[in-house]
């Protein structure tokens, strides 16, 4: 009996101590939202099972408040173990903030995907990018002449740090272009093999639009240097005035 009762007090004492603990979601302004895992943290080795580690000398039990990244770059909240030493550092931001892909449509050639999983692994410090060049959320859209003066995606897409933006397939889609023509045989315009020696912008825009135009070149236009005429030569390229099977396939 003294046994039993021994056990219900024990019993009784550690329900008395016991702690509700769960995860927390933090919803941002600007940046997603964030799941702090309590179990994940009091399970460290430097934690121990200690709440005091945190409570109350960081996060008072009956007082809510909010910090920036600002505050916790200075030591505050996360920031008091996450400053590179005593757990990850605050830059690495995919650890906590989720990230995803996007995908930009391009009216011209397709849709563009930027990958944050691939740059990270290639720079794992999101201030690289933010807030200097993109804000996190919604960002105005900046061109290629833009880019080409290193704004958005050309601050580091310049052939130094990283391909140069003139490497246009690199993010753009580009398809294979079919023309029929009658009488002639069909033509494909490869993609893949012109821009294997040659640069987009050989192309674009000095011969052709972005878009593809409904506009025709006759041969005759093409052998006083329009359309493929300006590279099939003879010089640059073979002539468009013979070798007529190698675009032109029939049956």
């Amino acid at each position: 009996m003294l046994i039993m009762t021994t056990l219900a007090v024990l019993l009784c004492g550690m329900m008395a101590h016991a702690v509700d603990i769960r995860d927390i979601t933090f919803t941002t302004n600007n940046a997603g939202k964030v799941l702090f895992s309590h179990r994940k943290h009091i399970q460290q080795k430097q934690m121990a099972n200690n709440c005091k580690a945190c409570h109350d000398t960081l996060y008072p039990f009956k007082k809510k408040a909010s910090y920036t990244m600002a505050d916790m770059e200075k030591g505050k909240s996360c920031g008091a173990c996450h400053d590179g030493k005593g757990a990850f550092a605050l830059k690495e931001c995919a650890r906590c903030h989720q990230v995803k892909e996007i995908a930009f449509a391009v009216k011209e050639t397709g849709t563009t995907r930027f990958s944050h999983q691939k740059h990270l692994a290639a720079n794992p410090d999101c201030t690289a990018c933010h807030p200097a060049l993109f804000a996190a959320g919604h960002n105005k859209r900046s061109t290629m002449a833009e880019m080409r003066q290193g704004r958005s995606c050309g601050a580091c897409h310049n052939g130094k740090e990283a391909f140069g933006i003139d490497k246009c397939t690199s993010c753009h889609p580009v398809r294979d272009q079919r023309y029929a023509i009658k009488g002639a045989g069909n033509v494909t315009f490869s993609h893949a093999t012109h821009t294997g020696h040659y640069q987009c912008g050989s192309c674009h825009t000095k011969l052709y639009g972005i878009s593809r135009s409904k506009a025709k070149v006759s041969m005759k236009a093409m052998e006083k240097g329009r359309s493929c005429g300006a590279c099939h030569n003879g010089k640059a390229a073979f002539s468009v005035k013979a070798n007529c099977a190698t675009c032109h396939k029939t049956g």
